[in-house]
C-alpha cells in the first residue's frame, strides 16, 4: 500500500460498509478515476486504492501537476462529500498547519534582494492561514477559530 500525503488526510476515509460498496462497483465497472500521486504519495484516492484492493483490480494512477497540493485535495473532495459548514471548518483548522508552512516558504522566498515581504501577495492568501482555511473550504474565519479551539481542548469531539 502507498503511504498518503498529509494533505489526503484532511478528510476521512470511507466507513467499511461504503468502501465495499466503492470495491463492488470497482470490481462491476473498473476504476473510473485515477488516483492521484504527488512526490511518491496519494494525494487524492485513498479509498479508491483501498477498495481497488478488495476487488482485486489493478490501480492507474497519475502524477498531481500543480503547485498547491493542499487546495488540489480540498477541490476535489469539499463538494462531493456534502459536508456542512462547521464539518467543513473542522476540516479546515486541520489544514492549518501546513498553510502555515506554505505560508513560512513563501516569505523565506520573498526575502530576496529588492522584495519586502509585505509585497508578496499569495493569489489565495493574505496572509494569514486561517483566512486562506475558510476560503478554501467556503466558510468563514471564525468558524476555523472556533474549530481550532475545539479541537485543542477536545480532540474526541474534534
Amino acid at each position: 500500500m502507498i503511504d498518503a500525503h498529509p494533505a489526503a488526510e484532511i478528510f476521512a476515509l470511507l466507513g467499511e460498509d461504503k468502501l465495499e460498496s466503492l470495491a463492488g462497483d470497482i470490481a462491476e465497472h473498473g476504476l473510473r478515476q485515477p488516483i492521484v500521486l504527488h512526490e511518491g504519495l496519494v494525494l487524492d484516492g485513498r479509498n479508491r486504492l483501498r477498495a481497488c484492493e478488495l476487488a482485486s483490480v489493478e490501480p492507474e494512477f497519475t502524477e498531481f501537476g500543480g503547485t498547491d497540493p493542499v487546495a488540489f485535495v480540498v477541490s476535489c473532495n469539499v463538494q462531493r462529500r456534502h459536508l456542512n459548514s462547521s464539518q467543513r471548518a473542522m476540516a479546515a483548522q486541520d489544514t492549518l498547519p501546513m498553510l502555515e508552512a506554505e505560508a513560512k516558504e513563501r516569505q523565506r522566498l520573498s526575502q530576496g534582494p529588492g522584495v519586502k515581504g509585505s509585497q508578496l501577495i499569495d493569489n489565495l492568501n493574505d496572509g494569514r492561514a486561517s483566512d486562506h482555511a475558510a476560503r478554501l473550504f467556503s466558510t468563514n474565519r471564525q468558524y476555523v477559530s472556533d474549530a481550532k479551539v475545539i479541537a485543542a481542548a477536545r480532540p474526541d469531539l474534534a
